[in-house]
C-alpha cells in the first residue's frame, strides 16, 4: 500500500486515535486506494460503467474471466453452466483433474455438498482454505470434478469475490488458480495477460501489486476423527511454523520436487514457506529460489546447512551440491516423510515408519515407495518393503497404469497373458499387450519399484477404473471414490509376508490372483472390489507392524506419504494399530504428501549436525 497516497479524509482516519483506522496499515478509499481494470484478452481496456456487473454478465454467458486474487490470479466460470467449464477445460488443457468451487457462505455450500460442524468451521476460517467436501446428488455438474466422491469448497476471502457472488441466479463459481499446466501461479498483470491470454475471454486487474505469488490452502477434515488434514499447506497457514520440543541448527531445507516446500529452522521453531509446486519446469525453480531467498530475508536467519533430497536428478539437490558456502546434507526421501510425522508430534525414540508414496530415491538406487522402516530421526534401516513391481517404459508406466496392469499379470501368467474378460485390458490392444508383458518379464527399459502408488495405479487399470492418467494420483484418487466415503472395511484379499536378505517382503502376488479371479467372474461388483483391497493394504500395514515391533521393541508408529491422502487407509490403518496395542500418528500440521518433506530434512539434518561437526559436505543414508 506504500504506493497509494491517502487523501485528506483518510489520512485524517489514520491520525486521529479515537477512530477505529488509526494507523491501519491498509487505510485507502475510491479516491485514493487501488482500483479494478477490465481488460480483453489481448490487453486491450474495456470501457464500462460497473466492471463486477459487467463480468457477472459476461459470465452467465460463459465467458472465462481471469481475475487478480491475493496471492495471484484465479480462473473463474459460473459453476453451473456445463459448457463454459468444458471450454476452460480444453483451453487450460486440464481435461481430467478437478476444479474447486466457490460460493457465499456455509449455507449455500450445505446446498452443494455435505458440510458438518468442523468443515463448516474450516470453512468459514480466517485462512479460508479450499476444503474437500463430499457432493450431494445432481446439484452441480460432474465435469468440475469427474470420477470424484469430493469436491473444493471454499469461501470468499476478499471483497471482489463478495461481489462476484451477489447474484442469486449464480451461486457458485468455478476458481482454479491462474496458470499453465506444470506452471507456478500468475501474480502481476502483465505475465497474467502474455500467459493467460489464450484461456481467459477478460481479466479484471488492479493496481495493487502482489510481492509473493501463494496457492490456496487445501484441506480435508477426516472422517470420525474430525483433525485436519494438508493436502496442500498454503495461503492462511504459511509460513506459521511448526514448534518442535527441541532446538535445531539454522537449517533451510529445500524439500523434493513435487509438490515443494521450504522450510527454515530457528531455535525450536521450523518455518514451511507456502506451496511452490513441481520443480519441472525453469518458471518454478525459479520461483522456488526466489522463496528460498525470501524466508531468510524475512525471519532473519542465516542458515549454516541447506538440506536436500537424495535423488542426484533433482533440480533443487544440484543447485545445493553446486554452491559452496554451506554445507549439504542429503536426506533419503521417505526418511524425511518419517522424521517429519515424528516431528509435528513430537516424537523421539525408536519408531516404526509407515511410509507410502509414488516415488522416491532410495539409498540403493531403486525406487522406493512401500517403506517400512526402523529407527528415528538420525537413522533408520529399511525393516520391510513391497515386493517390485517392475515398470515397462519406466516413467511411460506412471502415465498409463495399464502398463503396470500388464507387469502384474505377468507375476502370475509370465510372457503369456490369456485372453480374458478382465476390464482393464479392453483399452489395449493385443500386440501391444504382449510388448509391454516382454518388456515387464525381460526387464527391457523396465525398472522397478517398491511402490504402493503403484500398485494402486496397477490395481485401478486392471479393474478398468483408470488406464491413462492425466494428473498425478488420478487412478488411485478414482479407485478410492468408489468407496463414497464409507469407511467400513470387507474382506481383504491374500497376502503373504516373506523374509528376503534380512528383512521382510510383502508379496501382493496372492492379491493379484485373487482379484483376477473376481475380475472374471460375473457380476462385477468394482466398488465391492476396492473396498477389498483398501482393506488388504489396511492389514498388510497391521501384519507388517505386529511383526517388526518384537525385534524393534517399540510400539509406536508413525504413517507418511502421499499414500495416505486417502481417508480410508489412514483412518482405518489408525484404527487397527490402536487396537493391537500401538501408539500411531499421522501429520495434522504439514502434509502427508511431499509438501511436508522439507520439515523432515529439518528434523533429520539437525541430528546429523549435532553429531558430526565437520564442514565437508555430507550426505545421510537411511
Amino acid at each position: 500500500m506504500q504506493a497509494f497516497a491517502m487523501c485528506p479524509a483518510c489520512q485524517h482516519e489514520y491520525d486521529d486515535l479515537d477512530n477505529r483506522r488509526y494507523h491501519a496499515q491498509p487505510n485507502a478509499c475510491p479516491a485514493c486506494g487501488p482500483k479494478l481494470d477490465l481488460r480483453s484478452r489481448n490487453g486491450e481496456t474495456v470501457i464500462t460503467d460497473d466492471i463486477v456487473k459487467f463480468a457477472i454478465a459476461r459470465l452467465h454467458e460463459g465467458a472465462i474471466i481471469a481475475i487478480k486474487s491475493l496471492g495471484g490470479f484465479h480462473l473463474v466460470v459460473d459453476a453451473s453452466n456445463e459448457d463454459a467449464v468444458s471450454q476452460l477445460r480444453q483451453r487450460k488443457r486440464r481435461d481430467a483433474k478437478p476444479f474447486a468451487i466457490m460460493v457465499r457462505d456455509a449455507d449455500n455450500a450445505a446446498q452443494i455438498v455435505h458440510v458438518n460442524a468442523q468443515e463448516r468451521k474450516h470453512l468459514e476460517s480466517v485462512e479460508r482454505p479450499i476444503v474437500l467436501l463430499r457432493k450431494r446428488r445432481s446439484t452441480m455438474p460432474e465435469i468440475i470434478a469427474p470420477h470424484n466422491t469430493n469436491i473444493g469448497v471454499m469461501l470468499p476471502s476478499t471483497p471482489l469475490q463478495y461481489l462476484m457472488l451477489e447474484d442469486a441466479t449464480m451461486p457458485a463459481l468455478v476458481m482454479t488458480s491462474g496458470n499453465l499446466s506444470g506452471h507456478p501461479i500468475v501474480f502481476d498483470n502483465v505475465s497474467a495477460i502474455a500467459q493467460l491470454g489464450e484461456i481467459a475471454d477478460y481479466f479484471i486487474l488492479n493496481d495493487r501489486d502482489i510481492h509473493t505469488r501463494i496457492d490456496d490452502s487445501v484441506v480435508r477434515v477426516m472422517a470420525h476423527r474430525n483433525h485436519l488434514s494438508f493436502l496442500r499447506r498454503s495461503r492462511g497457514y504459511a509460513p506459521y511454523p511448526v514448534h518442535l520440543p527441541f532446538n535445531v541448527d539454522p537449517i533451510i531445507a529445500l524439500g523434493a520436487e513435487l509438490k515443494t516446500t521450504v522450510s527454515i529452522a530457528k531455535g525450536n521453531k521450523v518455518f514451511m514457506s507456502q506451496h511452490i509446486g513441481d520443480l519441472k519446469n525453469d518458471l518454478t525453480f525459479k520461483s522456488h529460489l526466489a522463496c528460498v531467498n525470501h524466508l531468510q530475508k524475512l525471519l532473519d536467519i542465516e542458515p549454516t546447512i541447506v538440506a536436500c533430497d537424495l535423488h542426484p536428478a533433482f533440480r533443487s539437490t544440484r543447485n545445493a551440491l553446486e554452491q559452496s558456502q554451506l554445507r549439504v546434507i542429503q536426506v533419503q526421501h521417505h526418511h524425511a516423510h518419517m522424521a517429519a510425522c515424528m516431528a509435528e508430534n513430537g516424537l523421539r525414540g525408536k519408531t516404526i515408519g509407515v511410509v507410502f508414496d509414488g516415488t522416491g530415491y532410495g539409498t540403493d538406487g531403486t525406487i522406493w515407495g512401500g517403506e517400512f522402516l526402523v529407527g528415528d530421526t538420525r537413522s533408520v534401516e529399511r525393516a520391510a518393503h513391497l515386493r517390485h513391481i517392475a515398470l515397462p517404459g519406466g516413467d511411460s508406466a506412471v502415465k498409463e497404469p495399464i502398463r503396470i496392469a500388464i507387469s502384474l499379470l505377468t507375476e502370475i501368467f509370465g510372457e503369456h497373458i490369456p485372453e480374458s474378460s478382465i476390464p482393464g485390458l479392453s483399452t489395449l490392444p493385443a500386440q501391444q499387450r504382449d510388448v509391454f508383458a516382454k518388456m515387464a518379464m525381460r526387464r527391457i527399459n523396465t525398472p522397478v519399484t517398491s511402490s504402493i502408488g503403484r500398485l494402486f495405479d496397477g490395481i485401478s487399470a486392471l479393474m478398468g477404473i483408470c488406464t491413462h492418467i492425466e494428473y498425478e494420483a488420478q487412478a488411485a484418487i478414482e479407485l478410492e471414490a468408489l468407496l463414497q466415503c464409507d469407511l467400513h472395511m470387507a474382506q481383504p484379499f491374500a497376502f503373504s509376508i516373506v523374509e528376503s536378505e534380512g528383512h521382510l517382503e510383502v508379496d501382493y502376488r496372492p492379491l493379484v490372483h485373487e482379484l483376477i479371479s473376481a475380475l472374471t467372474t460375473r457380476p462385477l461388483d468394482l466398488p465391492e472390489l476396492s473396498r477389498r483391497f483398501h482393506s488388504t493394504i489396511v492389514e498388510i500395514i497391521t501384519a507388517v507392524c505386529i511383526r517388526l515391533s518384537v525385534h524393534a521393541k517399540t510400539r509406536q508408529v508413525v504413517l507418511s506419504g502421499g499414500v495416505f491422502c486417502n481417508e480410508f487407509l489412514l483412518i482405518n490403518a489408525l484404527d487397527r494399530l490402536h487396537a493391537a496395542g500401538f501408539e500411531a500418528y499421522c501429520h495434522q500440521l504439514v502434509p502427508t504428501n511431499d509438501g511436508g518433506i522439507s520439515l523432515g530434512q529439518i528434523a533429520v539434518a539437525s541430528r546429523l549436525s549435532q553429531t558430526s561437526q565437520t564442514n565437508n559436505k555430507e550426505t545421510e543414508y537411511a
